[in-house]
């Protein structure tokens, strides 16, 4: 990888690089970070033991330590610009707003940590994260979450690949404001590797900040960006999951047993829940973080999960005693009894895990569209792409800053990756090139199925089940008549219950028909505007959806085609 040290090549990318040069700024190490952030006057020591603290160059007896972050604990897409939609005068306008905002963090102490994102010689880039010294505890997590630039990781950087790219950096000044940007404002200049992140506390916002850089770099470098999983089963090839937050992206990749249904020579091997890249030249995919950045909804008070926390966000601490009164103990209350959104930093050492694989057999994309069963195959590359780039869901709720009306919509959002700043067509042909290299392509719907107000379930168990038999290659397939291009399982009632037909076999009568073409038609429309508004996608992907609709109209409307 190339270094810091290159004369910088625009404006944005100038005023950042020169600020962690001030006299004001230090460079740091996860120690120090530590010792700052135990004084931070926000944050709670807890009484739980981080795990595994040495690795991070921490001390031995390093607590797990929690931040809350006020009102906001989520992210705020809204405030993201790119620097290059700027017309001359907003271009103008930002860039006096940034100068003048490095100007006033300079005034004050600030901090310098270096770090890797990447785990494998493959791909390893270099990344400095500025913030003020009153930041501690988020630059601590952003080291954690991937790797300070320190022992054993330090040794593989100079082994690594070379890719001609300037270090990733990320400044970010939680404290910064303007009347003008009431939620902050965040500056990405995606060419040259550089984002600002301003008046934002979540720590949300430096980590998917500093992944949508190291996306961008390997789109760049014929690798395909990947908001998902990636885990291995047995001795077959990886599996990839993709979906937002609440999607199931997370409970589908780090399951080791699936409910049960894995036998135990199904060993599992999980590469990441969240970041990877795949390497279409060399059959690798690479994880980019260390650690895991999970909700914390679903972890108990004491839950023995708590062993691998490092460290935890925007979750309730409490005291109580353990011993009859005498001792008093610190502990976090999850469960998002505080608030919506709890996280946290966890090694993946609760699981048998890797840093790599190779390039996936099978794509799923998990969709929230209750017009869909809960398993269907895709056939043909041009509609997989499709289904991703029209990927369709709920928003987890409290994982963004939006108003509560819109965590109620159906959204699409493309191969969902909503920190995409590379266009969508390249996304589009980095999948097509996957598909073309024998890549399966699913779509499970893990919400519900069904009309509004006659909707049916679909537990977790069953997913996970459906993944088993997918791997397995149990479930046998068959033409779906109604959407052409998809296959449903012609044995699920023999893989996943009697019951299953009754409740998910997609029907043919008006009401659903009329309702699956609708939601066909959102697709359509989403990437048609893609295409005619943003001028960033191809009919390719738009005519087999086109196709799909046209067969429901010809159902419904026999008369008009004959």
């Amino acid at each position: 990888m190339a270094t810091l040290n290159s004369i910088p090549a625009s404006p944005w990318r100038a005023i950042m690089e020169s600020a962690m040069y001030a006299n004001s700024v230090r460079r740091t190490n996860m120690a120090e970070l530590y010792g700052l952030a135990i004084k931070q006057p926000e944050v709670m020591r807890t009484d739980q033991p981080m795990y595994n603290p040495a690795q991070f160059g921490l001390p031995s007896d390093a607590k797990v330590l929690v931040s809350n972050d006020g009102g906001v604990v989520g992210r705020t897409a809204r405030a993201r610009l790119l620097v290059r939609n700027f017309d001359k005068a907003k271009k103008d306008r930002i860039h006096a707003i940034l100068m003048e905002a490095v100007y006033q963090f300079n005034r004050r102490p600030g901090l310098h940590l270096e770090g890797i994102v990447g785990l494998h010689q493959d791909f390893m880039v270099k990344a400095h994260l500025i913030s003020p010294e009153t930041d501690a505890k988020n630059m601590m997590d952003w080291g954690i979450n991937f790797c300070p630039f320190i022992k054993p990781w330090s040794d593989g950087y100079p082994k690594s690949r070379k890719i001609n790219e300037p270090d990733i950096i990320a400044f970010a000044d939680p404290d910064w404001s303007h009347p003008d940007f009431p939620n902050g404002l965040v500056i990405i200049d995606e060419m040259q590797n550089c984002i600002a992140i301003l008046g934002l506390r979540y720590f949300g916002e430096r980590k998917k900040g500093t992944l949508t850089l190291a996306w961008t770099i390997g789109v760049r470098h014929n690798m395909v960006a990947c908001h998902g999983g990636i885990k291995k089963i047995g001795n077959n090839r990886p599996i990839a999951v993709f979906g937002l937050s609440g999607s199931g992206k997370s409970s589908i990749t780090n399951s080791l047993d699936h409910e049960g249904t894995l036998r135990k020579d199904e060993k599992v091997t999980v590469i990441h829940d969240d970041a990877f890249l795949i390497d279409l030249e060399h059959d690798v995919s690479v994880a980019l973080e260390p650690s895991l950045f999970d909700k914390t909804d679903a972890t108990k008070f004491d839950d023995p999960i708590l062993k691998y926390f490092y460290s935890a966000q925007n979750v309730a601490v409490t005291c109580h005693s353990e011993d009859g009164g005498k001792t008093l103990c610190r502990k976090m209350v999850n469960e998002d009894i505080r608030n919506d959104n709890g996280r946290c930093l966890k090694s993946r050492d609760m699981f048998h895990h890797a840093d790599s694989c190779e390039r996936p057999s099978m794509v799923i994309w998990l969709q929230k569209d209750t017009s869909l069963p809960p398993i269907s195959k895709v056939k043909g590359s041009s509609l997989a792409v499709s289904m991703g780039a029209s990927l369709s869901t709920l928003r987890a709720k409290g994982v963004e800053n939006v108003d509560a009306k819109e965590l109620e919509k159906l959204v699409i959002e493309p191969f969902a990756n909503p920190f995409r700043v590379h266009s969508l067509l390249e996304d589009c042909e980095q999948f097509r090139k996957l598909f073309k290299m024998g890549c399966e392509c699913y779509i499970m719907n893990t919400h519900a199925f069904g009309l509004p107000g006659s909707l049916v379930d679909i537990p977790k168990e069953l997913s996970l089940l459906i993944v088993t038999e997918l791997v397995r290659g149990d479930i046998q397939w068959r033409e779906w008549r109604t959407f052409h291009g998809l296959q449903v399982p012609t044995n699920g009632a023999e893989l996943f219950g009697e019951d299953y037909e009754k409740k998910y076999k997609p029907k043919r009568n008006v009401d659903y028909l009329t309702f699956l073409r609708d939601r066909m038609q959102d697709r359509i429309t989403f990437l048609s505007n893609k295409r005619d508004v943003e001028k960033d996608m191809a009919n390719t992907f738009i005519a087999p959806l086109v196709l799909a609709r046209t067969t429901v109209d010809k159902i419904l409307n026999p008369d008009l085609y004959g």
